[in-house]
């Protein structure tokens, strides 16, 4: 599993749960939240206002995770009011990661660690202008979605 964090403030770095760890709720708890998104709203976002935005993913759902930001980050969107499995309503899902996965799929690896090493490297290429670009988009989206309901 990789983990990313994109806003229009910059990138967090690429977080990878390690080979055979099962990725369930207390591994991305420690790993993600309490390792990389905690610090976040003083070092990123230097102590501005800012809102945490997750996808669908089981570990995103869990009781204990949703527990874990309601106690931890001061503005979440919990996963009663997500938008259920639609990659349009995620910058990450409809347009950065699958930058990586090309780049990062153009040609074979000779092992896991030199693929991890590789997507590290693109996802520091990607500018901060196709970043907002991205972000930029993604309001349209959302009222795209709602109209169409």
């Amino acid at each position: 599993m990789v983990w990313w964090g994109v806003s229009c403030k910059g990138f967090t770095s690429l977080c990878f749960c390690e080979k055979w760890v099962k990725t369930g709720a207390k591994v991305y708890q420690e790993d993600v939240l309490e390792g990389v998104l905690k610090q976040l709203g003083s070092t990123l976002f230097n102590g501005e206002r800012w809102i945490f935005q997750q996808d669908s993913a089981p570990v995103h759902n869990a009781k204990i995770t949703q527990q874990w930001l309601k106690n931890n980050i001061p503005g979440f969107i919990a996963a009663a009011d997500w938008a259920s499995g639609s990659s349009d309503l995620d910058p990450l899902d409809c347009s950065l990661c699958s930058e990586l996965e090309k780049m990062g799929c153009r040609r074979l690896r000779r092992n896991l660690r030199s693929l991890k090493q590789f997507l590290a490297q693109v996802a520091q290429t990607i500018s901060m202008e196709t970043e907002r670009t991205v972000l930029a988009e993604w309001p349209n989206r959302l009222k795209a979605c709602v109209k169409k309901c």
